[in-house]
């Protein structure tokens, strides 16, 4: 298998096939170069040699069809690459994401926010220096110029040995410009990639920043991220003239080495004018994909390092998971000896739970005692280290991750809303929701007469960050969505952890609706949901503090 992210880009479907269209595309644009020069020689020869004008109008008409037939080519050639290059992006970011969502929250929170989004979003669109420059680049570097040396070689075999003995040099000169190129795009990326990361973080706490007045020191941070990442991109637009200067000049003088020694062999009679002309006119079209590769070679570096993090995310080894089907009704789950490690430290250890079928089961105790890790476990984000989660006696691990999801329903402390309208957010727990269930679920979330105030009720965009909602109303939406899932396992993480008291008990009476025919495990610290449970389990430090309490 190829190596290097170029290589490793040709092993995503459509790519090969674009460059060996591009090879085909080198061979006509050789055969087309040497017929238009060729017209051209025989033209400008016949013209010293008195041929009457009548004469030479068949030959202007082969150079403008050569030269058109050449940039046809050219043009289909460039069409295809593009659109090769967009069906590739295209692919990977689906694949990106698709691979996001496999491998978890647990994989994306140990990853820096903005940095996977520039990496999806920026990174995947550098490819198109890759695929869309370099490797059709490379490809006409790798077919022209040894054809024209060919044909140089059957119309006079000393301007040949001039080309294949500089044209090394100038690969030389390629190579060395292009390994400071590669060094300058990377240190580029590198801050790109920790500018995004710093600007999603800080708008992320900007409030928190605000409030406790430090919102000018985080500018100031941003600040000096954005110069290094304005320092390091002109240092690669500085490599990359730096190297267009020495091709051009290399290739500049490797023509006028030819032009000599043609034009002293053509004074001495040991070549004809056609010829000369010929091999002269030949001679920069040897050198001109060299040229074109310095800048494609620079367009490629600026993508190669986006490459790496592309394939590496992708290569991301994924959670192993089970394909046995996922028992129909609701769930008998139980934790036997689950112990769960996070860097080294003990986030649960040795915890033994029942959560029967239709119990309400409370979940407290203070902040890092492991109630988010047990609520991981019970989603499937998270495989336990030693101990297993059964459900139905059977290891959660063993069964569809997918299947299980669709039998549990989760409302977060911050739920997620959409920025379409009310029904779009509600058919999030069930697509294929009608319009009936989707008000059903309202009502029993307690919403609905809410909804029903909107300008186009549940149609209603609800806007970024679902402004038109409070709190209150964001988190009974979130309930809505779990209802209309009409899962058997119902998982609950602080969801008056923000409200006021009168919004808190809005919210528990929708919660006593939602948890009538299912299992519900709550995460709280306040005391008024604890009224809607039958038991309550304290954690601390991982470990369960005390015996589960009946209410």
């Amino acid at each position: 298998m190829p190596r290097g992210p170029a290589g490793r880009l040709l092993t995503v479907p459509g790519v090969r096939r674009s460059v060996v269209l591009c090879a085909v595309a080198g061979v006509l644009t050789w055969a087309l170069l040497v017929v238009q020069w060729a017209l051209v020689a025989a033209f400008v020869a016949a013209v010293v040699d008195g041929a009457r004008p009548a004469a030479l109008a068949g030959s202007l008409g082969g150079v403008a069809a050569a030269w058109l037939a050449r940039a046809g080519v050219l043009a289909v050639r460039d069409r295809a690459v593009a659109r090769t290059s967009a069906r590739v992006r295209r692919r990977l970011r689906g694949a990106l994401l698709r691979k996001l969502v496999a491998l978890g929250p647990a994989h994306a929170g140990a990853q820096q926010d903005g940095e996977l989004v520039t990496t999806v979003t920026e990174g995947v669109g550098r490819l198109d220096g890759v695929v869309g420059r370099l490797l059709p680049g490379a490809t006409a570097a790798a077919v022209v110029p040894p054809l024209v040396a060919a044909t140089v070689l059957v119309l006079d075999p000393a301007s040949a040995l001039i080309l294949l003995l500089t044209g090394p040099l100038v690969l030389l000169f390629l190579w060395l410009t292009g390994t400071l190129a590669a060094r300058a795009a990377r240190a580029q990326w590198e801050t790109l990639a920790r500018l995004g990361a710093s600007l999603a973080d800080t708008l992320r706490v900007l409030p928190t920043l605000v409030a406790y007045g430090r919102a000018r020191s985080s500018a100031r941070w941003l600040t000096d991220v954005s110069e290094a990442h304005r320092v390091s991109t002109m240092r690669v637009l500085r490599t990359a003239f730096l190297s267009g200067f020495v091709l051009e000049f290399g290739a500049v003088l490797c023509t006028a080495l030819v032009a000599v020694t043609v034009g002293v062999r053509l004074f001495e009679g040991q070549l004809t004018l056609q010829r000369a002309l010929l091999v002269l006119l030949l001679t920069p079209e040897f050198f001109a994909p060299l040229r074109a590769l310095g800048a494609d070679r620079h367009a490629g570096l600026e993508g190669e390092p986006a490459a790496e993090r592309v394939f590496a995310l992708l290569d991301a080894p994924e959670p192993a998971s089970g394909s046995r089907p996922v028992p129909a009704g609701v769930p008998a789950v139980t934790l036997r000896g689950v112990t769960l490690r996070h860097g080294g430290r003990a986030a649960l250890d040795g915890v033994d739970l029942d959560l029967p079928p239709l119990s309400r089961t409370a979940l407290v105790g203070p902040s890092g005692a492991g109630k988010t890790s047990l609520v991981r476990l019970l989603l499937g984000f998270a495989v336990p280290d030693e101990g297993a989660v059964l459900v139905d006696g059977v290891p959660l691990t063993e069964l569809d991750p997918a299947a299980w999801r669709a039998r549990v329903a989760h409302v977060p402390e911050r739920p997620f809303l959409l920025p379409g309208s009310v029904a779009d957010n509600v058919r999030l727990g069930r697509p294929d929701a009608t319009a009936a269930e989707v008000e059903r679920a309202l009502a029993r979330a307690g919403l609905l007469e809410v909804v029903r105030r909107l300008p186009q009720g549940t149609d209603t965009p609800l806007g970024e960050d679902a402004a038109r909602l409070s709190g209150g109303e964001r988190v009974r939406l979130a309930l809505a969505r779990a209802l209309v899932k009409d899962a058997g396992l119902l998982v609950l993480d602080e969801p008056t952890g923000q409200l006021d008291e009168a919004t808190e008990q809005a919210v528990l009476a929708a919660l006593e609706e939602a948890a009538a025919g299912r299992t519900v495990v709550t995460v709280t610290h306040r005391t008024a949901p604890l009224a809607l449970h039958d038991r309550v389990v304290a954690l601390a430090d991982g470990a369960l503090a005390l015996p589960a309490v009946p209410r």
